[in-house]
Order: C-alpha cells, then sequence, then structure tokens
C-alpha cells in the first residue's frame, strides 16, 4: 500500500472541491454568516487556508504557529483568499512529494499530547477541511446559490 499516493490523491480531491466552493461564492458575501456566532465565509476558507498552513509547517518542524496573519484584513477579497489558497495548496504539495512514502509514518510532535504519525495528522486535518467546506456549502445554500457537484 502506498500512503504516499492514497494522501495525495486525496488531497488534492478535497482542495479542488474547496476551491472549486470559494469560487461558487460571490465576491461581495465574503463576509455572510448566517447567524453572529459563527465564522463567516470568507473567515470559513482562511480558516482552511490557515489549518493547512500550520499543519505544513510543524511537518517541517517548525512547530505549530496558529498566530499566522491569514484573515480577512489581509486577504478581504475571494481573488485574495484564492491566491493564498493557491499558494500554500502548492507550496504543500511541494512538500508533500518530496517525502518518500516511509517517512508518512514518522512520528511529529503536537504540543496537545503524544507524537502522532504524520499520515494521521494529514488525514485529520483534511477531515477538518472537510467538515469546514461543509459549513460553507450551507452557507452557499442560504445564499441560493449552487454549490459545486461532489
Amino acid at each position: 500500500m502506498d500512503i504516499k499516493k492514497i494522501a495525495l490523491n486525496r488531497m488534492a480531491g478535497e482542495r479542488r472541491l474547496t476551491r472549486e466552493t470559494i469560487v461558487a461564492m460571490t465576491d461581495g458575501d465574503m463576509l455572510f454568516k448566517p447567524t453572529p456566532e459563527v465564522m463567516s465565509f470568507g473567515g470559513q476558507a482562511l480558516h482552511i487556508v490557515l489549518s493547512q498552513a500550520v499543519l505544513l509547517e510543524a511537518f517541517q518542524g517548525k512547530g505549530w504557529h496558529w498566530e499566522m496573519p491569514i484573515t480577512l484584513e489581509q486577504f478581504p477579497t475571494k481573488e485574495a483568499i484564492l491566491a493564498k489558497f493557491d499558494e500554500v495548496n502548492q507550496a504543500a504539495v511541494e512538500y508533500y512529494e518530496s517525502l518518500e512514502p516511509d517517512q508518512f509514518g514518522r512520528l511529529v510532535e503536537t504540543g496537545w499530547g503524544p507524537p502522532e504519525p504524520l499520515f494521521e495528522l494529514f488525514f485529520s486535518f483534511l477531515t477538518h477541511e472537510t467538515h469546514h467546506r461543509g459549513q460553507m456549502v450551507t452557507y452557499l445554500r442560504l445564499k441560493g446559490m449552487q454549490p459545486p457537484q461532489y
């Protein structure tokens, strides 16, 4: 079983769907949120970008830095959000492609518990992305917009 190939294929599919979901929302609705206590559509998108950037740094041994300036203040438009999404995704693809398949089993320090295998964190963060994309799909439907086909 080639865990690297499985991981890269899964990531490519998830990122394609997430990008298409961002594209589906009108630029003027990046601040839309159905209730005051939840993240806006653009906030959800940037939360996904931030999570992937943090994960990539952690995998590279740079620690877990959740305070990166990836916010709507820095990326206020759909175009800016997509550009940052593409930048982080490209860096991730290049990094994961550079790994040997057996490196997906190496332990990564988490800071919140015992070290975990890279592949487990990788797939956990893809699940996290799927969760937030699902919220974004709901926002699109609330606005009467068509989400991408799965």
